[in-house]
């Protein structure tokens, strides 16, 4: 987002503001509101915690699935600012606060402060190991809440469809893998933002391995391969290209 919003004393809807003034987020919008659409039953009536909130346009749609608050946390001070500007103009910032947090393994908030953590698209722009940040997320996460984590690629799978959408990159050491995409023309040699691009998304073992008990992870059943792998005790989202995983935190 790098237009500036118009100041009216109307709040302009998401959708006009967005067609107008940031249309290649249209589309992500609209998928953002498919994806969550069945997490609508957690986040209802709940406080949210957006963790690598970005802008804020996830925060926006978890409100408007039925959110109650959504506090939003980034580490990137413009991307902050200009989701401020943006829930200002469109009359989301009654319910939605958005704040630059310098080093995102130490959020400045109380343990257990909100009822539903979500991560979205983040833990593969973190390199390995993660395990600092997914116990940051745990520690926000109320008892009896839940941490969703969605659309973070399956590194299990033997392709990177994220960065590269090159096979079995993601199964390389980073440098080779780098080397790869430059020579592929998948990765232009003069970026520094490498480490942070997403070429090697996380898998359940990696994030079930850093919380600590007890929690219960509810398994997707909503496809047969969901229910195969349940059934010979595997996690029903281990061959997901983009898992949704759903953890609720124990007493």
């Amino acid at each position: 987002m790098t237009a500036t919003l118009p100041i009216s004393p109307t709040p302009i809807p998401v959708a006009d503001a967005l067609r107008d003034f940031y249309p290649a987020y249209q589309h992500r919008y609209q998928t953002m509101h498919t994806m969550f659409a069945p997490l609508a039953p957690l986040l209802a009536g709940r406080r949210v915690l957006d963790y690598g909130c970005g802008r804020g346009l996830s925060s926006i749609v978890c409100v408007e699935l039925g959110a109650d608050t959504v506090h939003g946390v980034d580490l990137f001070r413009d991307r902050i600012t200009e989701g401020q500007q943006f829930l200002a103009a469109t009359g989301y910032a009654d319910r939605i606060t958005l704040a630059h947090v310098e080093d995102t393994r130490h959020v400045p908030a109380a343990d257990g402060s909100f009822e539903v953590v979500l991560c979205n698209a983040l833990f593969e722009h973190i390199p390995q190991p993660r395990t600092a940040w997914i116990q940051e997320v745990w520690r926000l996460v109320r008892p009896g809440g839940v941490l969703l984590v969605n659309e973070t690629p399956n590194k299990y799978l033997p392709a990177d469809f994220h960065t590269l959408h090159l096979p079995l990159t993601n199964w390389l050491p980073s440098s080779v893998a780098h080397r790869i995409g430059v020579l592929a023309k998948r990765f232009r040699a003069d970026r520094d933002d490498w480490a942070y691009s997403g070429w090697r998304g996380m898998g359940y073992y990696e994030l079930i391995g850093a919380l600590r008990k007890p929690y219960t992870v509810q398994h997707e059943t909503s496809r047969p391969r969901h229910r195969v792998l349940r059934a010979v005790g595997l996690p029903a989202a281990l061959l997901d290209p983009y898992p949704c995983y759903v953890i609720r935190k124990g007493a």
